[in-house]
Formats: C-alpha cells, structure tokens, sequence
C-alpha cells in the first residue's frame, strides 16, 4: 500500500483522538446536572490543551459516549482521559487515528 494523501482540507498526519466511554455503576446514577459539569469540567481542559472536541451520546452500543478530540498532543490525550476518569463515573478507552477519508 502506498502512502495515502491526506483529505482535502485536513491536516497532513493530524492525529484524532477518540474516547470510548462507558458509564461507571457512579455514572449511571448521576443527575443532569452533575453530568454537565463534568463535561464543561472536560471542555475546560481539552481547550487549555488547545484542542477541539465534540461529544456523541452512543446509548445502545457498547459505549454510552463517544469524544473525538483534535488538535492535541498525545501527552495532552493522557492527561485528557485522567480528566475524563478521575471522578470515577466513567470509564474511558482512548484510540487514536488519522483520517484517510472525509466527505467535506
């Protein structure tokens, strides 16, 4: 396989970072509230990293939220995802990638 150019409009060897995440037995009892301030809690840090991030809510598959983050590097994808566990109402598996299609 050759090497691959990169889509329009992206990043030469940008990486994407996603976060699979689950909710914790704490997790799944927490009001709307609480889960909001954990998220701008999050927001919060991925922007003092100077990334971007959006976050899907994937209820029915064998995760309950999906965070792709972009932007960062992979020390600040660390430090993302103690941020995202370190209350203990989730759990976070962290993949990253590059992207080799887009329909933009």
């Amino acid at each position: 396989m050759g090497k691959e150019k990169p889509p329009k409009g992206a990043e030469k060897d940008a990486v994407t970072y996603l976060f699979l995440i689950e909710d914790t037995e704490k997790g799944t009892v927490q009001s709307t509230a609480q889960r909001m301030k954990e998220i701008n809690g999050v927001s919060k840090v991925v922007k003092k990293e100077g990334g971007q991030c959006s976050l899907y809510s994937t209820r029915g598959s064998p995760f309950d939220y999906v965070s792709v983050i972009t932007g960062i590097t992979t020390a600040a994808a660390v430090r993302i995802a103690d941020e995202v566990e370190k209350r203990g109402t989730v759990k976070a598996t962290l993949i990253s990638g590059i992207e080799v299609f887009s329909t933009h």
